[in-house]
């Protein structure tokens, strides 16, 4: 998967250059970031991050994390069964990546309905939050 990745960025890149950001959601945010820790990227996006298989967290996904060398956002609900907001906050995830937690969300940004809150309004807030962190880290061209 991270070889398929790597091709679809140097067909992505290819005309006009530059260092793509890389993303996604889950496995795909687990495949971005073991590219980013093996290519260079411009910046990386993960939302709902795998870093633990659900009930396993002795099995953390984070050793080729400390190789990931750029901006990285982490959009995570609180509830997540594959790294809960308790768990996430005691691991050192590097000085370059920081964690928007949506309260009350799942793994897919879903809320309990007694929260009040809605999976609607969790996306609106992560998309927020994933635009405001890649402007503040626009490389000037």
């Amino acid at each position: 998967m991270v070889e398929e990745l790597s091709r679809w960025c140097d067909i992505l890149t290819h005309p006009h250059g530059g260092t793509p950001w890389l993303g996604g959601k889950s496995m795909g945010g687990r495949v971005a970031s073991l590219l980013a820790a093996r290519e260079k990227a411009a910046g990386l996006v993960l939302c709902g991050y795998p870093f633990h298989p659900p009930r396993r967290p002795d099995r953390l996904r984070l050793a080729h994390w400390p190789d990931i060398d750029c901006p990285t956002l982490v959009v995570q609900g609180s509830r997540d069964p594959f790294g809960t907001r308790e768990e996430v906050e005691a691991y050192s995830l590097g000085e370059r990546a920081c964690v928007h937690w949506l309260e009350d969300g799942d793994h897919d940004w879903k809320p309990r309905r007694r929260s009040g809150r809605t999976q609607a309004k969790l996306i609106e807030e992560g998309a927020a939050a994933i635009a405001a962190f890649m402007k503040a880290h626009r490389v000037p061209q």
